[in-house]
């Protein structure tokens, strides 16, 4: 019962702790990492058992089928050639640098510095892309940070992998490690274009959203676990799962099944992330306690040592291999990039599933993770906004005009299969369906031709927030009618459910 109640008590401090960094503009993996932290350190907490093997089951399937399935495999392709040298190239260089500050300074053997290297080799996504979409960035930066951290994650944790087999003394020679690695890599994704393949089909066969729900739920561990079972990547697997599905959402799910379905996954996926924050921090003091001769002074160093050598590698990535290999991506873009390189919560997942037994220097290990992958957080976290104001890159006009362009092109679309459907639908319907599409197609033009007014803003960003102030109207009348208790409950929620509609519409369409 009382690891229960803890589960609720740590359910319960991830939604303060996101609510209190969305209120307040700090990307919300920064407060869950420090809030995290800070539960640990209050005395009396109950320091939860933690099985390494239930760790990578649980989280590290869904964390990344919901991160596969949000990514373009069109955009993954024209990026193909940035995005493999941060998820392989710099991956590996890391993993090799951090394993050889490992063992000369810290003094862990070169094996499990390795797999230190491997826990921080992969980067997260949420804190930069939550940076970049508050800000509105758009382009090549976000599309190559998103594929850089899906792809870097396949990579960085078939290295682990292989790195924790190096623990045991069964990894072999180098010639052998490699023939493993590509052996790993390619059985997974052979396992996870299978999966992939037949859940697209059970999914276009099933109608009902609650079952495709279910299963877009058991598909990351159909595709992870045997995967494991036959001893190739699980995690490539679930990326290539995830990765074929999302390319086929529009023709496999009925739209109103993939918004519940896609919310589904936004929530699961923040609510694992959140828990891995405040599950290690809660570890944090039990950790400390167990590493022999621990001096926090020492302790400290060392995480700001191999923080050190994280970020500046990737620095250093960033500003010698555009020089001698061509780059599409501007100096302001690969600044961003160099600078957005958070751990998150696959790392610290990786971390709690480091073996218990016969591992040297488990504890010493993981703090370090722990604190590097804290550090990655808060540093840039707290100065990505910044930085990306300063160089000048939230979302440029061109960008929103090719928006409004793109949109103008489906509105156009549906007005000419209305025009040859009138025939067969009275006057009055068809005009009415006219006047609503004829009136977006006036908003877009004018979105696109750029038309200000005097102070400087567009007719659709007037009509966007008369149209908010209309939605609010009918709101507060619903209030009072649930108040009042006038009408039936199921009628007073679907209207509540049809203005939520209506507003989030808007707000995605007008840009308020």
């Amino acid at each position: 019962m009382a690891q229960v109640e803890l589960f609720v008590f740590l359910l319960f401090a991830v939604v303060v702790l996101a609510g209190l960094g969305l209120r307040s503009g700090v990307p919300y993996p920064v407060v869950l990492v420090v809030g995290g932290l800070v539960i640990g350190l209050v005395p009396g907490l109950p320091s939860p058992e933690v099985d390494p093997d239930i760790i990578l089951f649980v989280f590290l399937p869904p964390l990344l089928y919901a991160a596969a399935i949000g990514v373009s495999t069109s955009e993954l392709k024209a990026n193909a050639k940035p995005i493999g040298l941060l998820a392989v190239g710099l991956v590996l260089v890391t993993i090799a640098a951090v394993a050889a500050v490992a063992n000369v300074v810290l003094g862990i053997p070169w094996a499990a510095g390795f797999v230190l290297g491997a826990v921080l080799g992969p980067t997260d996504p949420v804190s930069a892309a939550a940076v970049l979409d508050r800000l509105g960035v758009t382009g090549r930066a976000k599309t190559i940070l998103k594929g850089e951290s899906l792809v870097n994650d396949a990579s960085g944790l078939t290295a682990y992998r292989l790195a924790v087999a190096a623990v045991g003394a069964s990894a072999g020679s180098v010639f052998e490690i490699t023939g493993k690695f590509v052996g790993v890599a390619l059985g997974g994704i052979a396992i996870g274009l299978v999966v992939g393949w037949v859940f697209a089909h059970l999914r276009r066969i099933v109608t009902d959203p609650s079952l495709d729900v279910a299963l877009s739920l058991l598909t990351p561990f159909v595709a992870y676990v045997p995967a494991e079972e036959v001893h190739v990547s699980g995690v490539l697997a679930t990326v290539t799962a995830g990765l074929f599905i999302g390319a086929r959402s529009l023709d496999i799910i009925e739209p109103s099944t993939r918004l519940r379905t896609l919310a589904f996954w936004e929530s699961t996926a923040f609510l694992l992330d959140g828990l891995l924050f405040v599950l290690i921090g809660l570890q944090v003091p039990t950790i400390i306690e167990r590493i022999e001769d621990a001096d926090f002074v020492t302790l400290g160093l060392y995480a700001l040592l191999i923080t050190a050598v994280v970020m500046g590698v990737r620095a250093l990535w960033m500003l010698v291999i555009p020089t001698f290999l061509h780059s599409d991506t501007t100096k302001a873009e690969r600044i961003v990039i160099a600078w957005s390189g958070m751990r998150g919560g696959v790392s610290l997942a990786v971390a709690l599933a480091i073996p218990v037994d016969d591992f040297p220097n488990r504890d010493l290990v993981i703090f370090v993770a722990y604190a590097t992958i804290v550090l990655t957080l808060v540093l840039p976290g707290l100065t990505l906004s910044a930085l990306v104001k300063r160089l000048g890159l939230q979302q440029s006009e061109e960008h929103k005009r090719q928006d409004a362009e793109a949109r103008l092109k489906l509105t156009q679309a549906a007005l000419d299969r209305l025009d040859e459907l009138e025939d067969d639908a009275p006057d009055h319907v068809v005009q009415r369906l006219r006047d609503r599409y004829g009136s977006r197609l006036e908003r877009l033009e004018a979105r696109v031709e750029g038309n200000h007014d005097e102070d400087g803003q567009t007719d659709v960003a007037r009509a966007g927030k008369l149209m908010a102030e209309m939605i609010e109207a009918e709101r507060e009348v619903l209030r009072g009618m649930r108040r009042d208790q006038e009408y039936p409950t199921d009628v007073l929620r679907e209207m509540e459910r049809e203005l939520d509609l209506d507003d989030s519409r808007l707000r995605a369409r007008i840009r308020l």
